[in-house]
């Protein structure tokens, strides 16, 4: 008899225990659904453009880079003679690139892209204002992922 009670206490514990799990569960969904995720239509259309100039820009077919494309900060920071001018080290190392997809993002006003160069692939990281114009507020080439046989 004290072996069905025990038997029963802990069947009862389980599932009192798997039925908070998935409260909790369902809980962390309804909030994750609530919660607003990554970039809104208006930020993610400026994104996309200031990442086509960044990259026309590598590749010497567009507009030069140049302060009014940056935020007031980011100009504290770097010129865009300086962006420029890593820009072009990059290009030297990797060789000619071109956009291959944008990369999902949570934050709200910045999101990552991988270039497709001819030696290797690169992130870039690149966030916007939230409002219009939308300038570039902070701008990142991650460590190249180099093809195999390329370097």
């Amino acid at each position: 008899m004290k072996n069905r009670i025990s038997t029963l206490l802990v069947a009862t514990l389980m599932a009192a225990t798997s039925a908070s799990a998935v409260l909790a569960a369902e809980d962390n969904a309804k909030q994750a659904a609530a919660a607003p995720s990554g970039p809104s239509e208006a930020v993610q259309k400026a994104l996309d453009k200031r990442t086509k100039a960044i990259v026309d820009s590598l590749e010497g077919v567009g507009a030069a880079l140049n302060a009014d494309m940056f935020s007031a900060e980011f100009n504290k920071q770097a010129t865009p003679e300086q962006v420029q001018q890593a820009m072009k080290q990059l290009r030297d190392s990797v060789g000619s690139c071109k956009l291959a997809g944008r990369i999902n993002s949570p934050a709200p006003n910045a999101t990552a892209y991988l270039l497709d160069c001819q030696k290797a692939f690169v992130p870039l990281e690149i966030g916007v204002e939230e409002k219009a114009p939308n300038k570039i507020q902070s701008l990142f080439f991650r460590a190249s992922f180099w093809r195999l046989g390329a370097q």
